[in-house]
């Protein structure tokens, strides 16, 4: 006769399997939040970045206005050397000070544009691809639930001995043919030879 036991084993490897889902889905939304808090991090850093691209576009749309404009009129008794010298060439400088500065500020924000869109990207392809393997674990958790009560109802159904006869048959074969295969196997390696 089979005692308690094996019956006892046979759902602790139910239990134990359950518990280890559960383990790997509480794993699973701990990761899958904090990639979300990375992602609204990225956001907000993109959302950062924004501001400097406007200044920037506000400082080309100043010093894109009309070159009479900013170019004040030479005196009524000041030469063209003079006028260069005093005022066509600070202003140019000036005007070359920013349109470097401002290429600078562009490549740099646009290096930093892209790192965070590839960033961002590989944020949500990686949240993605969690909450998939999340809902497997879910099925399976949910598969794992139903043998568990399927099995339950086997031992209603024909007597928790009976059960235990049968399945430890089960493994008793199962074993003998496993041992029969490792045979089979050392067999041919001793024939190989």
């Amino acid at each position: 006769t089979v005692d308690k036991g094996t019956h006892d084993k046979h759902l602790s490897v139910l239990d134990y399997k359950k518990e280890q889902r559960a383990k790997e889905i509480a794993v699973l939304e701990t990761v899958k939040a904090e990639k979300e808090n990375q992602v609204e991090s990225q956001e907000r850093r993109l959302k950062e970045l924004a501001p400097a691209v406007k200044n920037m576009e506000r400082l080309a749309a100043d010093f894109s206005a009309n070159p009479e404009e900013i170019l004040p009129e030479p005196g009524t008794l000041e030469t063209g050397r003079a006028y260069r010298e005093k005022k066509a060439k600070p202003l140019l400088a000036q005007i070359v000070k920013v349109l470097r500065s401002l290429y600078l500020a562009y490549v740099e924000l646009r290096g930093k544009f892209e790192r965070l869109q590839g960033d961002y990207g590989r944020v949500r392809e990686s949240n993605i691809r969690l909450s998939d393997r999340l809902q497997e674990v879910k099925l399976e958790n949910k598969a794992m639930r139903q043998v568990s009560a399927d099995y339950e109802r086997v031992k209603r159904a024909f007597g928790p001995e009976q059960v235990d006869r049968i399945l430890e048959a089960a493994y008793q074969q199962e074993h003998a043919e496993k041992e029969r295969k490792r045979a089979a196997k050392s067999k041919i390696r001793i024939d190989a030879r």
